[in-house]
């Protein structure tokens, strides 16, 4: 009886990992939707690290270091890249200066392809999202403007070029300026709306919306909270990783850093922890007591 029972416990263990509801598990298992609940309520939460706004090859080697040494510390059961992972520059519609004319599309591709897999590397058992954002949606631009014909031909999709597939990667693509996935009751995004102010982006989301979400795309840290008569609902704007004096800019408002979301396994309540990076002589993080630094 006890081993039909730890039979029991490690199925709903492995179809709550693949990803099934609590209805799904019910109907694979026959197990009482009651007693999966209350073996989910006995897990750990899921943890979700969230980050964003690399702009390779404009990141900042020494932040992306940082946040490696935090995720390898908290072993996320998801990490999510939230958008604007690769720059492409060479594709953009600004004017390219001298002194960024080496900054070539296959080059980036190759960079960013390698962050990727080193990312896989590093975790091997861990899923992987990458929501694509607004640059990463100017490789669909160009070739629709460009070269239309070509763009159901073999390789000519930006993920064909990453190796998504082979790194197993799950791509959330839209195929507008914006994606987004819903986590439970959390919209994680990269959505095209900024404001000059941080948690302004957010709030002005927050309500076109009318869901709590995790913003990217505005390279900024905040946090608006709002309640609507019974629900409190939060958006968060969820810093960048990126470079922040690039050579394209002036000394712009941003802050580096980025967000573990931690999920409870039988509901959709969760918490958001908001992780900024620190410079003084050194970048520093402080993440569950201890202190990373590089």
């Amino acid at each position: 009886m006890a081993e039909s029972y730890a039979n029991k416990l490690k199925s709903i263990k492995k179809h709550f990992k693949d990803g099934l509801s609590q209805r799904q598990i019910e109907i694979e298992t026959g197990i009482p939707r009651r007693t999966i609940r209350e073996y989910l309520h006995k897990l750990p939460p899921i943890t979700n690290l969230v980050i964003n706004d690399l702009h390779i090859p404009f990141h900042d080697e020494t932040a992306c270091n940082l946040m490696l040494r935090v995720a390898s510390s908290l072993q996320p059961n998801i990490i999510t890249i939230n958008g604007d992972l690769i720059d492409m520059f060479a594709i953009s519609k600004f004017v390219k200066g001298l002194d960024m004319m080496d900054h070539g599309l296959e080059k980036d591709i190759d960079a960013t392809r390698a962050w990727l897999s080193n990312l896989r590397k590093k975790f091997p058992e861990t899923k992987i999202w990458y929501i694509y954002g607004n640059h990463e949606y100017r490789w669909d631009a160009y070739i629709e403007t460009r070269a239309a014909e070509l763009r159901k031909l073999k390789g000519m999709t930006l993920a064909e070029q990453l190796d998504l597939e082979k790194l197993n990667i799950e791509l959330i693509y839209s195929g507008m300026k914006e994606s987004s996935i819903l986590w439970g009751k959390l919209l994680i995004g990269h959505f095209n709306r900024i404001s000059k102010h941080s948690s302004y982006t957010g709030k002005l989301l927050l309500e076109d919306k009318g869901i709590s979400l995790i913003q990217s795309h505005c390279h900024r840290g905040g946090a608006h909270y709002k309640r609507v008569y019974d629900r409190a609902l939060v958006a968060y704007e969820n810093f960048c990783l990126c470079d922040l004096n690039p050579n394209y800019m002036d000394r712009p408002n941003w802050q580096q850093g980025f967000s573990v979301v931690y999920k409870d396994a039988a509901s959709d309540m969760f918490h958001v922890q908001q992780i900024p990076i620190v410079h003084s002589n050194k970048y520093r993080v402080i993440f569950e007591g201890e202190v990373f630094e590089a």
